[in-house]
């Protein structure tokens, strides 16, 4: 007798698989979510889509147990079943003749489907042989009216669906039984046991990530109903100009997968980029940057490139800034909150097939925060654009190469690093980790079309010269002043406005919403291509945020000694679009060099080397061409020496503690996540001056309340509590810490001169 279709459904229609969706309608979902990754991916390994699809067909199928069923429509948490309805739907195996070979495989994307392997087998294999035995209980949940129902509904799609063809035949139907939980349960533990044992060195491991991964993002994606996984769509038009660089028409002729490029700043390196990417034809294109400014604005910059909404972005305050986005395109608060959740969900859903984010996002699925996998599957075959690489110190560069190189090798990710300035010493990390590195450089043509700037060396520091500041201020230039600490920052902004100037301070240590305004100020007044104004601009002052962020033009710069990397990405914020006028004036401060200072931002010998090699160039035109020669200079003796020590202990370290742990169908325990929190994420703080109207907000607009927060490094944090200063909230609000540090829109949140490392 052949299955009957409608009755089936017709029968099921009281089980749900989530409110308001019967279990049938979610399978159909996930399943097709399932077809479309694997229309998007080459096959990885031999069985990987038949063993998820077969994984999404069943894996749901525990949710017929009455419990579950009474739990979800429960209005009380207490009220929900207390089993696991992944295990149960172990016992629905059986009615497949699976291959041994696919079996555990099979067994593993459905048991995990939700919770790490641990937790399943520390509750469920544990007991078997016990008198409280939960396989009985689990069984004992089941409606046999129900489960033949759920049978038939199976040989109709198994009938129906073309992706369903290459699964086995279906056994005549019997009951589930415990017997059949506990066998899945033992080939459950003897597939993971190993591959929890030897982590990322057992030859399995990248497929059993992808694996759960995918299975992941088809759950989450198939539950929360969102558009269709595409691939990679860039308007190839759009991305041309008409007379393109020399290194844009390499990219794009270039069919290498791992590609370093160094061109000056303004050059289009984005769009050399893109071509490449563009003729690659990618599933998956992550665009990664250092800081959320410039992450921000590429998000914008690559939707033009691209058609409708597709492209994300995901950073640690993406909610924000699209919530301020939303506003400043005048939605309600209550309608740009709900479409900003909406849009950064797609990006966690990993929906979009272009996302602009950090690369502490990869090193999040490292550290194997919860669904780790689901990020590893996501960069399968994906181009990875690596932007500005020099940015990184020497231990974060460790773990940012060790993870792209884990990427790459396991999960055949492509590469195109680029940046304006390379230190020797970073090359060779890159060209150690990544042999097969093509590089792309700036010809010289090029470069001599962008020299713009003449280096000027001051002597003393930048209080000896505030008055030469407002002078070029006041003749009507857009003047530059770039420090080193937050607290220089607020220093040279108060003697300028003492000196009569208008100020404009821009560092790390402002809310979301102020700094977005201060942001937007700076890109109508000093943007690439910003209309004239009537009345005059103020003096910038500005902490290593202004390096690699916003599309600024200035007209003169004056800066505080920094490594010569770090200048030159202050160099490239000047006469930026190169127009028809004199060479720019960058002036650079011989002092303050940091020697006396308990936590200096950089290391004193560095820059000592730096103004060494500046002093040669004194009152010059600056030849980009020429940086990587300064650079090599600057990187040399025990400067490269001790660079290269603190590379390789911190990537050695990295490996031992972190890589050599990663392990499929397991998340880390709570040690592995503080310690990525405290090194890479730290903590946003309530200033006392911010309270009242965080209060008045909280309830009715989240999201405005949360742009009130402040983001602080931990162990910033730490010494403000040391102090008193600090303290974390109790209750409902023990996720909320608060400050009596002082706090104005103008100037920032205010720290003791030993907690201003950060910038």
């Amino acid at each position: 007798m052949k299955p009957n279709h409608g009755g089936s459904m017709k029968a099921l229609a009281h089980i749900l698989a989530r409110p308001g969706e019967t279990l049938p309608t979610h399978t159909l979902h996930v399943l097709a979510r399932v077809d479309q990754l694997a229309a998007l991916h080459s096959d990885p390994f031999p069985r990987t889509w038949e063993r998820l699809r077969a994984a999404a067909l069943l894996h749901d199928s525990g949710k017929l147990a009455r419990g579950f069923q009474r739990g979800l429509r429960a209005k009380r948490k207490a009220e929900r079943w207390g089993l696991r309805h992944e295990v149960l739907s172990l016992a629905f195996v059986g009615w497949f003749t699976f291959t041994e070979s696919d079996l555990p495989w099979i067994i593993a994307a459905i048991a995990t489907h939700h919770r790490d392997a641990a937790v399943i087998l520390d509750r469920y294999r544990a007991r078997l042989d016990s008198a409280d035995d939960l396989t009985h209980a689990l069984i004992a949940e089941l409606n046999v009216t129900d489960v033949r129902a759920w049978y038939d509904w199976l040989a109709v799609q198994v009938q129906r669906q073309p992706t369903l063809a290459s699964l086995p035949p279906m056994l005549p139907f019997a009951l589930p039984d415990a017997a059949a939980i506990r066998t899945a349960l033992t080939l459950f533990e003897q597939f993971a046991t190993p591959l929890a044992e030897s982590g990322i060195a057992h030859p399995d491991f990248a497929e059993a990530a992808l694996l759960r991964g995918w299975m992941l993002t088809a759950d989450h994606a198939g539950a929360a109903n969102i558009q269709p996984f595409t691939g990679t769509a860039l308007n190839r038009t759009a991305i041309d100009r008409p007379q393109p660089y020399l290194h844009q028409m390499r990219s794009a002729e270039s069919n290498a997968d791992a590609v370093l490029l160094i061109a000056p700043t303004g050059s289009g390196k984005t769009e050399a980029a893109l071509l490449r990417v563009t003729a690659a034809h990618p599933a998956r294109l992550l665009y990664l940057l250092p800081y959320r400014a410039s992450m921000d604005a590429m998000q914008i910059r690559l939707s033009h490139y691209a058609p409708g909404e597709s492209v994300g972005l995901q950073h640690g305050r993406a909610l924000q800034t699209l919530y301020r986005r939303l506003l400043s395109e005048g939605h309600s608060a209550s309608d740009a909150t709900q479409e900003a959740s909406a849009r950064l969900n797609l990006s966690r859903l990993h929906a979009y097939p272009i996302r602009v984010c950090s690369p502490y996002h990869l090193l999040r699925a490292a550290y194997q925060f919860k669904g780790f996998e689901a990020t590893l599957a996501d960069c399968w075959q994906a181009w990875l654009i690596v932007d500005e690489i020099h940015a990184y110190d020497p231990k974060r560069l460790a773990y940012i190469i060790a993870t792209l190189r884990v990427l790459r090798e396991r999960f055949a990710a492509r590469l195109f690093i680029m940046t304006a300035t390379l230190a020797p010493v970073t090359r060779e990390a890159l060209f150690t980790a990544f042999p097969d590195l093509v590089t792309i450089d700036a010809d010289r043509a090029t470069f001599a079309q962008f020299q713009r700037h003449r280096l000027h060396l001051l002597p003393g520091d930048l209080e000896s010269h505030i008055e030469a500041i407002r002078a070029d201020a006041d003749a009507g230039f857009a003047v530059l002043v770039a420090v080193n600490t937050v607290r220089r920052a607020r220093a040279l902004s108060q003697l300028l406005i003492d000196a009569g100037a208008a100020v404009l301070t821009l560092h790390s240590r402002f809310n979301s919403r102020d700094r977005w305004t201060h942001e937007q100020t700076l890109l109508r007044l000093f943007g690439v291509g910003a209309l004239p104004v009537a009345t005059s601009r103020p003096i910038v002052v500005a902490t290593q945020v202004i390096e690699v962020s916003l599309d600024l033009d200035f007209d003169v710069l004056y800066s505080d000694p920094a490594p010569l990397d770090a200048l030159v990405q202050r160099f490239g914020r000047v006469n930026r679009a190169r127009a028809e006028r004199m060479l720019a004036p960058v002036y650079v401060c011989a002092e303050p060099t940091d020697t006396d200072s308990k936590y200096p931002v950089y290391d004193p010998a560095l820059i000592a080397a730096t103004l060494d090699v500046l002093r040669q160039h004194d009152d010059s035109i600056i030849d980009e061409a020429h940086i990587a020669d300064w650079l090599k200079t600057v990187y040399s003796g025990a400067i490269a020496d001790g660079w290269r020590a603190t590379y390789d202990q911190a990537q050695a370290d990295f490996e031992r503690v972190v890589l050599n742990t990663l392990a499929p169908f397991e998340s880390a325990d709570d040690g592995l996540v503080r310690a990525f929190m405290q090194l890479f994420d730290g903590i946003e703080i309530l200033p006392d001056a911010c309270e009242p109207e965080y209060r008045a907000l909280i309830k009715d607009d989240p999201i405005g309340a949360s742009t009130l927060l402040v983001p602080l490094a931990y162990w910033q944090y730490k010494m403000l509590e040391q102090r008193r200063m600090a303290w974390p909230g109790e209750g409902d609000e023990s996720d909320l810490y608060f400050t009596a540090a002082n706090y104005d829109s103008l100037r920032g949140l205010q720290l003791e001169a030993d907690e201003e490392q950060e910038s």
